[in-house]
């Protein structure tokens, strides 16, 4: 039996979380929160806070759990957390049945997509694709452990700080440099593209952001989040220009100077031209990852004409 977690779980998901996987690298790198902590944030699944966290019993007890949240202001989910190991006893029955249940309940939900994160070519990423989720993109993910106390800043009058109208032109570069496979699993044809990180209100980030503009046009732009451990660069641009990533990777070093938590910066395949940018800037080798999305189908209310017989209208003569 599946159901939504309750108080009386915490010692069985206490237990669960030392052998669970985190699905969504955003969340577990910057917030470093326990899935217990997350799910006494918000007991009701959905409501609020935009999490669904629920308990796989049988009649040994609690065997599983696992943890969604609702991207802000879209129609789309994050997996965050699911437990136990698929290496352990029942581990593999307690993916398959979470994750089964988690596709019905975020389609009763009006959810679009689902999305997970896990290491490239793994037997956990096997279990997500017989569930129907799909690879739309393999990224690696490189880290600066420690920042230098200051970093210069770089010199080029293009450099101004993001501003709402902006978010135009950040979302044309999405739609020139991101493949069309790509785009369609963000939700682009939906006017939706992954412009800023998934994190919800309650989470305390910080979020700011820069852009490398002429006049009215947008040519790149880099934002910056800030967790309680960790931070996030996330670059926009053509990812082939290695002169305006590093102009945008060093903006978001010398924004993040002095600071000891450490900054992480993910590229993805069809970024290739970040990664040596990014080794000269002094980021290491973190993960490698596939990014997976699973497409729901949409209840849909449609109105149909009804005839009606033997019904006869007069028109005025």
């Amino acid at each position: 039996m599946i159901r939504p977690f309750g108080l009386t779980d915490m010692l069985a998901v206490r237990r669960l979380q030392r052998m669970g996987v985190w699905l969504d690298l955003f969340h577990y790198l910057l917030l470093r929160r326990s899935a217990l902590t997350t799910a006494m944030i918000a007991p009701v699944p959905w409501v609020g806070a935009g999490l669904a966290s629920y308990v796989w019993q049988s009649q040994q007890g609690i065997q599983g759990f696992v943890q969604m949240l609702k991207r802000p202001r879209r129609y789309e989910a994050d997996l965050l957390f699911i437990a136990p190991d698929i290496q352990q006893s029942l581990g593999e029955t307690a993916w398959e049945q979470l994750l089964a249940y988690c596709i019905e309940d975020a389609g009763r939900h009006g959810m679009r997509r689902i999305f997970a994160s896990l290491p490239e070519g793994t037997a956990e990423t096997d279990v997500l694709s017989a569930l129907g989720f799909a690879i739309y993109s393999n990224e690696d993910v490189f880290v600066v452990n420690r920042l230098p106390k200051a970093v210069p800043a770089p010199q080029d009058g293009r450099l101004r700080l993001r501003r709402e109208d902006d978010i135009w032109w950040l979302r044309r570069l999405y739609s020139i440099y991101a493949p069309q496979p790509v785009q369609h699993a963000e939700g682009m044809s939906d006017g939706e593209g992954p412009l800023v990180l998934p994190l919800a209100w309650w989470e305390l980030t910080h979020q700011h952001g820069y852009v490398v503009a002429n006049g009215n046009d947008i040519y790149g732009g880099v934002q910056l989040v800030s967790g309680r451990c960790g931070h996030w660069l996330l670059v926009h641009g053509d990812p082939a220009n290695q002169e305006l990533m590093a102009l945008l990777i060093q903006q978001g070093l010398h924004t993040m100077a002095g600071n000891r938590w450490p900054v992480f910066c993910a590229a993805r395949d069809y970024q290739g031209g970040m990664r040596a940018v990014l080794y000269d800037h002094g980021f290491e080798p973190y993960t490698r990852r596939s990014r997976l999305v699973k497409h729901l189908a949409v209840r849909v209310k449609a109105a149909e004409p009804a005839t009606v017989s033997a019904m006869v209208v007069e028109r005025p003569g």
